[in-house]
């Protein structure tokens, strides 16, 4: 009789201790399952708001590519245009070259006639006396307002030269800051792939990890039932 009770007691008790262990291990199973969810979900959102990311960033760069292309579209013919505009006034300042050396060597008659067509004037306003000519007060205004309109010109031209260097400077400084930008965001793009490759074997190594703390519960929880069975039956 003290047998089957002892027997008895015994038997509960393995059925507590494996009730309890396999209420341990759900317990554990279960953190783990709702930590494992939770990081489905915040994955699931992460590659979610990767993909829209992704689709804005092939947008912007879709975009970029066109203004790119029309910007070197206008480069170009801003280009063609300075290397026209540059060789016609080489062209002028060899003209006028030629020019000025032959008005070096004018008559008074011939000086005469080149003022009476450069102003539109009347043959009585321009006469060669001499090797003079005589000018009447008119033409003669005309022709300082011309002298300073000239000066006045040359002083604007070498201003304008001046704006075009610093603009020249301007446009290279922002040329310099838009490859730098460019260098910025493929180095900002390599460092992403890399972080999403070390946080993978982050994750990988912590889940290989956890592996190992479910395997050593197991091993604990028959360890536990082997000792106790061991100790009420007095068996090995």
């Amino acid at each position: 009789m003290d047998i089957e009770k002892d027997f008895t007691w015994v038997k509960h008790h393995l059925i507590l201790m494996a009730v309890l262990l396999v209420a341990v291990f759900a317990g554990v199973w279960g953190v783990q399952d709702i930590i494992d969810k939770h990081d489905q979900a915040k994955d699931l959102q992460f590659h979610e708001e990767l993909a829209a990311a992704r689709q804005d960033t092939k947008q912007a760069l879709a975009t970029m590519a066109s203004h790119d292309a029309e910007i070197e579209q206008r480069e170009a013919a801003r280009d063609a245009l300075v290397k026209s505009l540059v060789a016609q006034i080489a062209t002028r300042d060899a003209q006028l070259q030629d020019v000025l050396k032959k008005n070096a060597a004018l008559t008074a008659q011939q000086a005469a006639a080149r003022l009476i067509e450069q102003y539109n004037a009347q043959p009585t306003q321009a006469q060669a006396q001499g090797d003079s000519v005589l000018v009447d007060l008119p033409l003669t205004r005309e022709i300082v307002s011309t002298k300073d309109s000239l000066t006045a010109c040359q002083s604007d031209l070498k201003d304008t030269q001046g704006l075009l260097t610093q603009e020249q400077g301007r446009t290279a400084d922002l040329k310099t800051q838009v490859s730098d930008r460019d260098k910025t965001i493929a180095a900002k793009d390599t460092e992403l792939v890399k972080q999403k490759q070390a946080d993978g074997e982050d994750k990988k190594i912590a889940v290989n990890n956890e592996k190992k703390k479910h395997k050593w519960y197991a091993f604990a929880g028959v360890a536990i039932v082997e000792v106790v069975r061991v100790y009420f039956t007095g068996k090995p």
